[in-house]
């Protein structure tokens, strides 16, 4: 009986087997799965509070299983890195090319990752990747296109998601998360170092095809100073002035590199401002300040940038500081001056410097005198040449103010009177003054030099002094007429004189004007100081105030008679 088992026990017992084993498979995989789904929420919970802003999760279309994500993954190299661009999407061959732009910088622009988690990830499947773009940073004026990574390299970026994946499998017997790992890759740079595209510390990067070398370099100068921003906000700092921690949004950096939280720097600064104490608007900082007291006056290098400057203490205060600024730039600079209107009193600096010189040049070409006919011949040797004279620069003393557009001399600081009138008088004897006033080589004198102009100063000296003698000699040997203010020289006489330009009457003595009708009575008036005075004598009896006639010369060809010589004459003031 035992041995004869009817067909219907073996199928019966063969059926119950099979429906077994399938039960225990479809629990084994439900398990896996199960385990699996528990693996990716605990690996997506970690991303997320490790990267909360750079982790999207969404919704799975059409209920397919698995998990769908979006990585945004901006690259944060290690330093400050030295950026070669070149003219080709290529990978770059030779570090020796000639790039087309040079830029360093700390930050990159992210790449975009769409990947999905099969429902046995990360036990048994890798990661599946759907796309990864590294899309160029949008700018408002430019709207860019394209990525700023080649195809191959994004490819190479791709394929490393499934081989880390399979070492991990490889390694522990059995699949582990990697999206933390590859994310860490991509984030410190080192898949730019792994890929080639940085060399001995230089990352080189192709121009796209599609975007201007000039835009490519300026969106990525734009980014790296947008997220330098975005990080420095969100540090805590330390303000050298009051001590305390505050973050990043409620502080400014220099460019010196010291940080200060923005109240105590704005009181310093407003301080500062409004006393008029231009040197302590930089940085307080003492080592900051010992290296501004070495510098000359004249270095602009420490000064705070304008748009720095408004952020801190307001519009009002910025442009106080920039007029006191012009202001003391006129008074060290001797190149400046300022707007001599009473209402403007800007600084108005120099013109720029001509294209084309101003000394003159030697002349080739030689002056014939008949006096070269007529000399020896061994006496009319050569004669070294002279040096040329500077030309004057009529245009040199041109001024316009860039605050009123008044345009006006610089030296008689009134309106501009055109390259060939004289200033006035007055002004240019005060700067010739001045400058004769001080000893020759001073510090004083170079600087006046610098300020006019040598070649102008020595021009206005000479004209000074030319015209300081001939005021010298009118003063002590003619009187100015009453009436027209002709220059009058009395040879010999008494002091009374009729004008022979306007025929008035005045006193050659004292130059009053005396009356036609009546003319002596001026000196027979007692109490007056030409009283008794017509004529002036010495105590030899000897008259005064007489100029001698001046002694012929011979050969001159010149006929006067005595009468002539001895006639009033009349001399124009220069």
């Amino acid at each position: 009986m035992a041995k004869n088992v009817d067909a219907c026990s073996i199928l019966s017992f063969s059926c119950l087997t099979g429906i077994s084993f399938q039960n225990q498979r479809f629990s084994v995989n439900t398990m896996a799965s199960d385990e699996c789904d528990a693996l990716q929420n605990d690996e997506v919970t970690v991303l997320e509070s490790i990267y909360p802003t750079l982790l999207t999760t969404h919704p799975n279309p059409q209920g397919k299983p698995g998990r769908l994500l979006t990585l945004t993954l901006p690259i944060t190299l290690p330093a400050s890195t030295q950026t070669h661009l070149s003219s080709t999407f290529k990978p770059r061959q030779s570090t020796s090319e000639t790039p087309t732009g040079t830029l360093t910088v700390d930050h990159l622009p992210p790449l975009i990752l769409r990947v999905l988690l099969p429902p046995i990830y990360p036990l048994s499947s890798p990661p599946h990747s759907i796309s990864l773009r590294a899309p160029l940073p949008q700018s408002e004026s430019v709207e860019n296109k394209g990525n700023w990574l080649p195809k191959s390299v994004l490819k190479s970026f791709d394929s490393m998601l499934g081989q880390m994946w399979r070492e991990e499998k490889e390694a522990m017997g059995e699949g582990q998360g990697v999206i933390w790992k590859w994310m860490d890759w991509i984030i410190n740079g080192d898949c730019l170092v792994e890929c080639g595209k940085i060399v001995d510390g230089v990352l080189n990067l192709g121009v796209p095809p599609t975007t201007d070398s000039s835009a490519f370099l300026a969106s990525l100068k734009s980014y790296d100073a947008t997220q330098k921003h975005s990080e420095f906000e969100r540090t805590a700092f330390s303000c050298s002035i009051c001590w305390e921690n505050r973050k990043g949004n409620k502080c400014v950096q220099l460019e010196c590199g010291c940080i200060f939280c923005t109240q105590c720097l704005s009181d310093c600064w407003t301080l500062a401002i409004t006393e008029g104490t231009l040197e302590s608007v930089a940085c307080p900082s003492p080592p900051c300040v010992k290296q501004r007291a070495l510098r000359d006056k004249m270095d602009s290098s420490s000064d705070v940038p304008s748009d720095l400057l408004e952020s801190v203490v307001g519009p009002q205060l910025k442009e106080r500081w920039a007029s006191l600024k012009e202001r003391r730039m006129a008074e060290i600079d001797p190149s400046y001056t300022v707007c001599p209107r009473p209402t403007c009193q800007a600084a108005v600096p120099p013109p720029a410097m001509p294209d084309t010189p101003t000394s003159a040049a030697p002349s080739s070409s030689k002056v014939i005198r008949l006096a070269d006919f007529s000399s020896n011949p061994a006496e009319s040797d050569p004669a070294p040449p002279e040096a040329p004279i500077a030309k004057e620069d009529r245009w040199a003393a041109y001024r316009s103010c860039p605050k009123c557009h008044f345009s006006f001399c610089l030296y008689c600081a009134s309106t501009w009177h055109g390259p060939h009138t004289a200033c006035s008088f007055p002004q240019v004897s005060g700067i010739v003054k001045e400058y004769l006033s001080h000893p020759e080589g001073s510090m004083e004198r170079a600087r006046i030099e610098k300020q006019k102009g040598k070649a102008n100063i020595d021009r206005l000296v000479r004209q000074w002094q030319e015209d300081e003698m001939n005021r010298q000699w009118l003063e002590g040997r003619t009187r100015a007429c009453a009436g027209c203010g002709v220059r009058v020289e009395k040879s010999h006489g008494c002091n009374h004189m009729t004008c022979g330009r306007c025929n008035a009457h005045f006193c050659y003595r004292c130059g009053d004007s005396i009356s036609p009708l009546d003319p002596y009575q001026h000196f027979n008036t007692p109490g007056r100081p030409c009283f008794q005075k017509l004529f002036e004598v010495d105590s030899l009896g000897e008259p005064i105030n007489v100029v001698l006639p001046e002694p012929e010369v011979e050969g001159t060809g010149d006929d006067f008679d005595e009468m002539d010589q001895w006639d009033m004459r009349l001399l124009v003031e220069w």
